[in-house]
């Protein structure tokens, strides 16, 4: 079912990005389907929803980004006007939870108003719908 979803979302990795948000993007697709667990920040452990973000960009070569938190990741980026967003670059969501800080959730924009995230499990979704719209912080880049 793996090679269906992807065939038919061709459209998100090389969709007018950078080189680099297509390897951010290439990567993510490896583990679309896997679990939400929170902590993890490894296939090994399975991942939350920073925990992967982290994950993605290390392992695509992209930026070394350390693990940390969804604010954390906020903090670490340049902020993009959502007309501006290009596949790669990360989007960031408030009050999806009390976690004591604006940013709660974050994903990986790939271009075309979707973005793939660490739901239940990871997964593609619009970054449209009502839910997020209502929950939308910011669109970063990773200096």
């Amino acid at each position: 079912w793996l090679d269906e979803i992807s065939e038919k979302l061709s459209w998100a990795s090389p969709s007018g990005g950078s080189a680099s948000g297509d390897a951010v993007v290439s990567e993510a697709n490896k583990y679309l389907g896997t679990p939400y667990v929170w902590g993890g920040s490894s296939p090994q452990t399975s991942f939350d929803c920073s925990g992967f973000v982290c994950w993605v960009f290390k392992n695509s070569g992209v930026y070394p980004l350390g693990r940390t938190t969804a604010q954390g990741i906020f903090d670490q980026c340049t902020p993009v006007r959502p007309s501006d967003a290009k596949p790669g670059d990360i989007i960031f969501f408030t009050g999806t939870y009390n976690s004591g800080c604006p940013v709660s959730h974050v994903g990986i924009y790939v271009g075309n108003g979707m973005m793939i995230h660490c739901g239940n499990p990871i997964q593609y979704a619009s970054v449209n719908s009502n839910y997020w719209t209502q929950h939308f912080y910011a669109y970063g880049r990773l200096n």
